[in-house]
């Protein structure tokens, strides 16, 4: 299984990417498979209860909902798996919250490694648009905390093998690069 990771700030275009990239690589004969963190309807239910109160057990949460989803998707069989989400937004978003880098990733230690993870890189107020438009969330400090977990993905890239492409510009220019560059690391 190629495991590729698809992250970003909320609204900053993974789903659309996503999704895309399977279509395409279905095109090619490629038996490709999109899924998405959270995974587990239960444990989303509890996520969602629980709010951004405790980034501990949100923490903990995900990396349960993580444990059951790597399992289902080593069993799907699958040549290229597209993740909407994996490991470094949990990293991203719960150290944005205040919890020790270091420590998240030593929770999710055990999981498979992407190998590849493309970052869309996208201005907060460019996410907070788009996210209005679809009204997902509607609170206040949601700019703040994009700058913030903006900042994390940012950190995160320098000290790995990312692609980080700019999320400002066109969707299909974005596609584009993307499905290039992933086709050249292709087994």
């Amino acid at each position: 299984m190629f495991l590729v990771s698809i992250e970003g700030i909320d609204g900053s275009g993974k789903t659309t990417l996503a999704l895309k990239l399977v279509e395409r690589l279905q095109k090619t004969g490629r038996r490709s498979l999109y899924t998405k963190e959270p995974f587990t309807p239960e444990l989303t239910g509890m996520i969602e209860r629980l709010g951004w109160n405790d980034p501990v057990a949100l923490t903990l949460l995900f990396s349960a909902d993580r444990r059951i989803h790597v399992k289902w998707m080593e069993e799907q069989n699958a040549e290229v798996v597209i993740t909407d989400r994996y490991v470094h937004s949990t990293i991203a978003y719960q150290s944005a919250m205040g919890i020790e880098k270091e420590w998240i990733a030593l929770v999710n230690s055990k999981f498979p490694q992407p190998q590849l993870t493309v970052l869309l890189d996208v201005d907060p107020n460019v996410a907070v648009s788009r996210i209005k438009k679809g009204d997902i969330f509607d609170f206040p400090e949601k700019r703040r905390l994009l700058e913030k977990v903006r900042e994390k993905y940012l950190e995160l890239a320098r000290g790995d093998t990312f692609l980080v492409v700019d999320a400002n510009r066109p969707i299909e220019e974005i596609q584009e690069r993307v499905f290039t560059y992933l086709l050249e690391r292709l087994p």
